[in-house]
C-alpha cells in the first residue's frame, strides 16, 4: 500500500497533529507506546485515515524520523553555519545533534532501532532519511562554498562514524563523553590532504588487471 500525501492544509494539520502525538508517546514510553488504534484517538483522526498516510507503526517511526530531520534542515539553512573550517563546522553540527539525542533517550533508541530494523518495503523512506542528513552535513561542512572532491567523499564515512559512536551510546557500551571523542576523532578525517585521501583511495581500489 502506497501511503497517501497530504495536500490540503486540514490534511496537513492532521499529518503534523499524528506525528506530534507519536512523538510525545516516544518520549515518554518509547516504541511499546505506539498502538495505532490509541494514537488515532490522541490524533483526532479515524483509524481509516490514519491507516491511510501511516499504513503500519513502523512508518509512523520513519515519518517521525523524517519531520525531526526536515525541522533541523529548515534551522541549519536560516543561520550561518559556524566554525573557521570544514572539520569544526561538521563537528560542531554533529556534537550539538549527538546531545539533542542525549536530551531524549527514548525517543533516540526508538527511531534508531526504526531506522535499523525496519523491513526494506519502507526502504525509499529510509534513504530519503539518509539523503537529508547527508544534505544538511553537505550545507554546513560548504558553508557557502564548493566542498573538495575528497570531502565530498569522506563526509558519509564522517557520518557512519557518528551513527556508530550514537548506536554505542545507545546500547551503554560508551559513555556519551567517549562518543563524542569519537565523533570529533572521526571528523578530523575532513582535515587529511586530498592528494593523501586520493592515493589512498587508488591504493585500495581491487586491481582489475587480474580479473
Amino acid at each position: 500500500m502506497v501511503p497517501a500525501t497530504p495536500v490540503t492544509p486540514a490534511q496537513q494539520t492532521r499529518y503534523a497533529r499524528v506525528l506530534a502525538v507519536a512523538a510525545e508517546s516516544l518520549s515518554a514510553a518509547g516504541g511499546d507506546a505506539i498502538q495505532m488504534k490509541d494514537l488515532a484517538q490522541r490524533s483526532g483522526v479515524s483509524l481509516a485515515t490514519l491507516y491511510r498516510y501511516f499504513p503500519s507503526k513502523e512508518y509512523v517511526l520513519l515519518a517521525v524520523s523524517l519531520a525531526r530531520y526536515q525541522e533541523a534542515a529548515r534551522k541549519v539553512y536560516a543561520e550561518e553555519p559556524q566554525g573557521g573550517t570544514v572539520r569544526e563546522r561538521v563537528a560542531g553540527h554533529l556534537l550539538r545533534e549527538f546531545r539533542a539525542q542525549q536530551r531524549d533517550p527514548r525517543l533516540t533508541a526508538t527511531l534508531s532501532q526504526a531506522l535499523s530494523d525496519t523491513t526494506r518495503s519502507y526502504s525509499s523512506m529510509i534513504e530519503t532519511i539518509e539523503h537529508l542528513h547527508t544534505q544538511i552535513l553537505r550545507h554546513v561542512a560548504a558553508a557557502g562554498g564548493p566542498l573538495s572532491e575528497q570531502q565530498q567523499r569522506l563526509l558519509p564515512i564522517v557520518i557512519d562514524i557518528f551513527a556508530a559512536a550514537s548506536r554505542q551510546w545507545l546500547a551503554g557500551n560508551c559513555p556519551a563523553a567517549e562518543a563524542e571523542y569519537r565523533i570529533e576523532v572521526g571528523c578530523e578525517l575532513l582535515e587529511v590532504p586530498d592528494d593523501a585521501v586520493a592515493l589512498e583511495l587508488e591504493r585500495s581500489a581491487p586491481d582489475t588487471r587480474l580479473a
